[in-house]
């Protein structure tokens, strides 16, 4: 399906409620699929990748099934995850890849795993040594990967940081339930500083309310892992997503007329790196309200009348957030820069690239650096006929960008979004936002 964007000429106004957070359900689900007993998910995301990650869980025996609108039950065996002899396909969802190649240590057999993500060339070995360091075997080609093993031997794991926090991911899901006959515990030790630090406090959140204990020193780089855990069948609530409001609240704060813009769903009493869009927005001079009590943020828009000025800001802990930073850099007076980037070229997209890409097409002056982008002040952006790179982040981004710019554009393939924030089109047209697809 292709977007059509016509420049805004209306004021955005409405209220909408922020999707259940992509991490947190990713996490949740898989979580629960380990536990022996129900659990009951409260306000997931359930589309797009965390999709893919429930298809792969039933595909093991994982008994899931809707049972409202808002929630998911989720039946399962701590010992229920059963041998497939067809590989499952994870597609571009790298975290469904990566815990999924974790959890093929668990499984009579092992797994083969395959999708989009390999022939991408997305980052999977530093994991894959890892797993072998204790006691994997695997074969890899750029179709499909098979991850098998005889015995877990719990030696420590040394693995890098700076690639994707996913990897550390899926060994916290996976190391508790893993058995050594000479020793009780791993411990991993990062060899290169951690990125995206919030995600892994995400993952040990999730784990500990699941009954799993992890000791850890994100700064240090180093975690232990009692083994023979048990995990722990639980009712869990989804918080709103941050990553996803993102893009809605940065719509309200670009606005060259009075808007008013309310989003329902949202605490800052969980671990999300991208909540820091409130705090960066405020310091460049957005008009933001947040109300804790009642999970609630109030945007009033008007660049006139709240003009925005260039920051400099460390993507280091918050890689969603770099593409709509991005955008709401070219209309910020002065320059903005987005430094600490460098493993964003290694997200669905080189996201790096990507923005640099699509805003110089609008006609913002930017300039790309190995791990940065600077963006300067357009005063006015053209319309495009945008190119996403099949990056859902990328893609949104675009979409907020266009609907300021002087000229109509075009961004094909907006289906995209839905790998992430499936209600964005409908979201938009709440606020006023026309939307022409076709």
């Amino acid at each position: 399906m292709d977007l059509q964007i016509t420049p805004l000429t209306t004021n955005l106004k409405g209220e909408i409620t922020a999707p259940g957070s992509k991490s947190y359900s990713h996490r949740a689900f898989i979580a629960a699929s380990l536990a022996d007993g129900i659990s009951v998910i409260k306000n997931p995301l359930a589309i797009g990748d965390v999709e893919i990650t429930i298809k792969n869980l039933k595909a093991l025996g994982v008994k899931i099934f809707k049972s409202s609108d808002k929630s998911f039950v989720i039946k399962s065996d701590k010992t229920i995850f059963e041998s497939v002899k067809k590989p499952l396909d994870c597609r571009n969802s790298g975290t469904t890849f990566r815990i999924f190649s974790a959890l093929s240590l668990l499984i009579k057999g092992g797994l083969e795993l395959k999708g989009e993500f390999l022939e991408r060339e997305r980052p999977i070995l530093p994991l894959l040594d890892a797993l072998k360091i204790i006691g994997a075997k695997f074969e890899i080609t750029k179709k499909k990967i098979k991850i098998q093993t005889d015995q877990i031997i719990c030696n420590k794991i040394k693995i890098p940081g700076d690639i994707s926090s996913q990897f550390i991911t899926a060994l916290l899901f996976v190391c508790p339930l893993l058995k050594c006959e000479d020793k009780d515990f791993f411990e991993i030790e990062l060899t290169t500083p951690l990125v995206s630090g919030p995600y892994v406090k995400i993952t040990i959140d999730v784990l500990s309310t699941f009954g799993i204990h992890i000791q850890g020193d994100l700064e240090k780089g180093k975690f232990f892992v009692t083994n023979e855990q048990n995990y722990r069948a639980q009712s869990y609530e989804i918080p709103g997503d941050f990553s996803s409001s993102a893009f809605i609240i940065a719509a309200a704060v670009l606005s060259p007329k009075p808007s008013n813009v309310i989003i329902n769903n949202l605490s800052m009493q969980n671990y999300q790196g991208d909540s820091k869009i409130i705090e960066i927005l405020k310091e460049m001079g957005a008009n933001i309200k947040f109300n804790e009590s009642k999970k609630q943020i109030v945007v009033s828009g008007d660049i006139a009348q709240n003009p925005l000025k260039g920051l400099n800001i460390d993507c280091n802990d918050i890689p969603d957030l770099f593409p709509i930073l991005a955008v709401i850099g070219a209309f910020a007076k002065g320059e903005t820069v987005l430094y600490n980037a460098g493993n964003l070229r290694l997200k669905e997209s080189d996201r790096i690239s990507a923005m640099a890409r699509e805003l110089t097409k609008m006609g913002v002056s930017v300039k790309e650096e190995e791990d940065k982008l600077t963006i300067y002040y357009c005063e006015r952006l053209q319309g495009a006929l945008i190119d996403h790179g099949y990056d859902h982040r990328v893609a949104m981004a675009c979409t907020i960008a266009a609907l300021y710019a002087k000229t109509n554009s075009q961004i094909k393939n907006i289906d995209i979004v839905k790998d992430s924030y499936p209600s964005f089109l409908e979201d938009l047209q709440k606020l006023d936002v026309k939307i022409d697809t076709r």
